[in-house]
């Protein structure tokens, strides 16, 4: 144990640590506030928030969790500046997106959040997809990397969909904006656009009215195209979020190309050791 605190200290920059725990910090504040209702801003307990942001802060650890892995395993070749960009963007998404409120206050705050995860889990990906090769010690082409990646994101972003699912069914949360409770809810509210704000289709656009008024399709609308309206927006902008990361790897392959050539660093060495 006392070895792996070191590595912690000493495989990283001083300065990492520092903004991994401000920001940890935070999310320790966001918790309590939700969990007693302390008035930062919350002012009565919110057990759904608490569950919500807890998950997002283990998450946090990502990194320190892959250090917890032999030698002989890939997640030790991950180095730890993946986890500067992952810890922002559950920082953003739980704290700011859930917590601050924007998922609701900015319509299109959930749509950018679903384009960076896209982008970033494709990068994720591929520093997955060498720590693999540094693990083998071996060649790959970089356009199979770069699919490894590509695939990777779409994992990561259908995971992110199934979690939210999962957590309004079980705990009763607002994720998706869909669970048996809300969309019973939502029936007998049906008449207040307001509920559309955050999406991009209004409910005029696909519900029958009677002098003003949303009529039969009322329950259909809220028990089953809500659901499927936020979870394929939230796909097709983390597609589109992979593709840019994507595109920008695929020009510059920063472990494929230059000094830090990885394929080059190995045929190197696989030459030396046959010669």
């Amino acid at each position: 144990m006392k070895d792996y605190f070191y590595r912690i200290t000493h495989e990283c920059k001083k300065w990492e640590l520092v903004y991994w725990w401000i920001v940890r910090a935070t999310m320790i504040a966001a918790i309590l506030d939700s969990a007693f209702g302390l008035g930062l801003v919350r002012d009565e307990p919110d057990i759904q928030q608490v569950l919500q942001t807890l998950a997002n802060f283990i998450g946090m650890f990502a990194w320190e969790i892959c250090l917890l892995f032999g030698k002989k395993r890939w997640p030790r070749y991950v180095r730890p500046y993946f986890q500067d960009g992952l810890i922002i963007i559950l920082w953003l998404a739980s704290f700011g997106g859930a917590y601050i409120n924007f998922y609701y206050s900015i319509n299109s705050y959930d749509y950018i959040m679903h384009a960076v995860l896209g982008a970033f889990a494709v990068i994720i990906g591929y520093e997955i997809a060498v720590s693999m090769q540094k693990r083998d010690k071996t060649v790959c082409n970089v356009r199979v990397m770069l699919l490894c990646a590509f695939g990777f994101s779409f994992i990561v972003g259908t995971g992110w969909e199934l979690f939210e699912f999962t957590f309004d069914q079980i705990a009763g949360g607002d994720s998706q904006h869909w669970s048996q409770f809300l969309a019973a809810q939502a029936a007998d509210t049906y008449n207040n656009p307001a509920l559309a704000s955050p999406y991009i289709f209004d409910p005029a656009s696909y519900a029958p009215q009677i002098d003003g008024v949303y009529h039969t399709s009322a329950e259909q609308i809220f028990s089953a195209r809500y659901a499927l309206i936020d979870t394929m927006e939230d796909i097709v902008f983390n597609t589109l979020g992979a593709v840019a990361a994507y595109i920008g790897i695929r020009i510059y392959p920063y472990w494929h190309k230059g000094r830090r050539d990885v394929n080059r660093i190995f045929a190197e060495e696989k030459e030396t050791a046959n010669i």
